[in-house]
């Protein structure tokens, strides 16, 4: 099943000055994300602590 993944205001400030060697390097994330949704593990996300959203989660990024 395929994920649809929102991105904010804010990360697209922060991806598209990205070089394309980042942008790719952060795409491959983007993609598990959409792939395994909810059930992508840390290290690559983790949950939302407060969330109205209960699987609401972040994609965490080290760039």
């Amino acid at each position: 099943m395929a994920y649809e993944v929102e991105v904010s205001d804010e990360f697209r400030g922060w991806y598209e000055p990205l070089s394309e060697a980042e942008q790719l390097s952060i795409g491959r994330v983007i993609e598990l994300l959409e792939e395994k949704g909810t059930a992508l593990a840390f290290p690559y996300s983790s949950g939302i602590q407060g969330s109205k959203l209960s699987h609401m989660r972040e994609l965490r990024i080290q760039h």
